[in-house]
């Protein structure tokens, strides 16, 4: 657990502007994630097609646990995603040299090739976005959404 009191603001906002703040992420997740899906849908990518991508082009090597974690999906989606990437020529396993029993995976030329024409679409999106706040601005956003996280999942524990 987390001390929650290193990590909440000493100013507590009221329930409409906790609320308010709350649907305004909402509606710029839901934004970034439709205008990402419009620019890299001409690729013949869905969301989680182009987070598997992603986190691949990031971390080489990972296994398909560690994976589905990063891409918060359930593991017999992204199994089967990995199945057909494979298939496809975008990924391939290799055993990993930590846990006999886990493959690791890894972008073929083909798949770091479309990861990268998606990246350069990633990267326009978020540009765009980031035009919204100065550099300080994305600091304390980007504090604060981990603090909330932090918050939320501890609500789970």
């Amino acid at each position: 657990m987390t001390d929650k009191k290193a990590l909440v603001s000493t100013e507590t906002p009221s329930l409409t502007e906790a609320t308010e703040a709350w649907l305004a992420v909402v509606q710029a997740y839901n934004e970034c994630s439709a205008t990402l899906l419009h620019h890299i849908s001409p690729l013949g990518l869905s969301l989680l097609e182009h987070e598997v991508l992603m986190n691949l082009l990031r971390v080489d090597g990972m296994t398909q646990r560690q994976l589905s974690q990063r891409c918060y999906s359930a593991k017999s989606g992204i199994s089967m995603l990995i199945s057909r990437f494979e298939r496809d020529g975008l990924i391939k396993r290799s055993p990993s040299p930590n846990d006999r029993r886990a493959m690791c995976l890894s972008l073929t030329t083909k798949g770091k090739s479309l990861a990268q024409d998606a990246l350069l679409v990633q990267t326009k999106v978020v540009k765009q976005m980031a035009k919204a706040f100065s550099a300080s601005d994305l600091c304390a956003i980007k504090s604060g959404m981990n603090t909330a996280a932090t918050l939320l999942r501890d609500m789970r524990a």
